[in-house]
């Protein structure tokens, strides 16, 4: 299993990196002369790279396919992420929320994970948290692949804002069109929506699932801090019931 954990502010460490995929990642960035050390198989690298062509950003996704890294890239910049473990736990506690519920609600969804998405006019890209097709599930149905020239952007990402980045993300996800964020910051659930070209603002109910607020989710949510995950999410699916028959 592949892991990624972060040695100071200036690098991040991969590990389990076959030779293979360090001579790929060496030559996707060849140009940036990245300052690193690989010792059989651990890869520690520089977290954030300038001057990174396009064309470098794409063969850097192939030579990485097989690590969950995130990332984001803003015209010529990278920067690449380790994520802590309150950051993956509740990512993941998230995700099973919403995957319960659009079960037991019969809501038809297609989990794309993190899937880098991609603006390739506006050179910019990010690997998100979570993400899911729910009112263009039917549009992505039984496709394997994203292809940001004909697939919809997902409706809805989940992002998970525990540490501080040097790029800021929102503006990268406004370029690629992506319409809802549920964003948590450590301590809440905050919503956001595609308002405009490049702009998010705040909304106090889900576009994806209307009969949802940020404060249902952070409810919940903290929860974890008292009892265990399978409690958290039957709860949150008995409450989600209700408020769908609401609705």
């Amino acid at each position: 299993m592949k892991t990624i954990a972060s040695a100071s502010p200036e690098y991040v460490i991969l590990y389990g990196v076959p030779w293979e995929t360090y001579e790929g990642i060496l030559d996707a960035l060849a140009e940036c002369h990245p300052r690193h050390t690989y010792d059989r198989g651990t890869l520690e690298i520089r977290r954030i790279l300038y001057g990174v062509a396009w064309e470098s950003y794409e063969q850097f996704l192939d030579a990485t396919a097989e690590y969950k890294l995130r990332h984001t890239y803003d015209r010529g910049t990278l920067e690449m992420m380790a994520p802590r473990k309150d950051h993956e736990w509740v990512g993941e506690l998230l995700g099973r929320m919403i995957d319960a519920m659009a079960l037991a609600l019969d809501i038809p969804i297609q989990s794309v994970g993190s899937t880098t998405l991609t603006a390739v006019l506006a050179e910019r890209g990010l690997q998100p948290d979570k993400a899911y097709y729910v009112a263009h599930e039917p549009q992505v149905r039984g496709k394997e692949t994203y292809d940001p020239d004909k697939d919809p952007p997902p409706d809805l990402v989940v992002e998970v804002d525990v540490t501080t980045s040097s790029l800021p993300r929102l503006p990268v996800f406004a370029k690629i069109r992506v319409p809802e964020i549920w964003r948590h910051d450590g301590e809440v659930v905050r919503f956001y929506k595609l308002v405009g070209r490049g702009k998010y603002e705040e909304t106090d109910r889900s576009l994806a699932f209307p009969f949802i607020t940020p404060a249902d989710v952070t409810r919940f949510l903290n929860q974890r801090h008292d009892t265990d995950e399978h409690s958290v999410v039957r709860a949150w699916v008995k409450w989600a019931r209700k408020a769908h028959r609401k609705a």
